[in-house]
């Protein structure tokens, strides 16, 4: 039986945010502060203090996301690697979220990530 298209998108996704963490780190972090150049909602699949099995040195968020403009038309699940584990507090997994991802040479970085605002409601 071979892997589904979320099986494959998940393991890419993996191996991308381990290979750019690497070069992350070989090159420094990025400014947690800088303004999102992506915004998005997801559910919060999965939050990882370092050191985890996915990151030995890096918070990283696992998100289950909507399509994210400017960026991905797809939905699908994915780890990134988050600016600080600060961004964490206050959530768990099953919160629905927006969240900011900032370009850097190296990785998306989320540098945003709060409870979503209610419906009809935006922040």
């Amino acid at each position: 039986m071979s892997p589904s298209l979320t099986e494959r998108s998940i393991v890419v996704a993996t191996a991308l945010l381990l290979v750019s963490a690497v070069a992350r780190d070989v090159h420094g972090g990025s400014d947690s502060t800088s303004r999102p150049d992506y915004q998005g909602t997801a559910v919060v699949v999965a939050l990882h203090p370092p050191p985890s099995s996915l990151h030995p040195a890096r918070p990283v968020v696992v998100l289950d996301h909507e399509p994210i403009a400017g960026l991905m038309d797809e939905k699908m699940t994915m780890p990134f690697i988050a600016a600080s584990t600060d961004l964490f507090q206050g959530l768990k997994p099953g919160d629905r979220v927006e969240f900011g991802l900032k370009s850097t040479a190296d990785a998306l970085l989320v540098v945003l990530l709060r409870p979503a605002s209610p419906v009809g409601r935006r922040r």
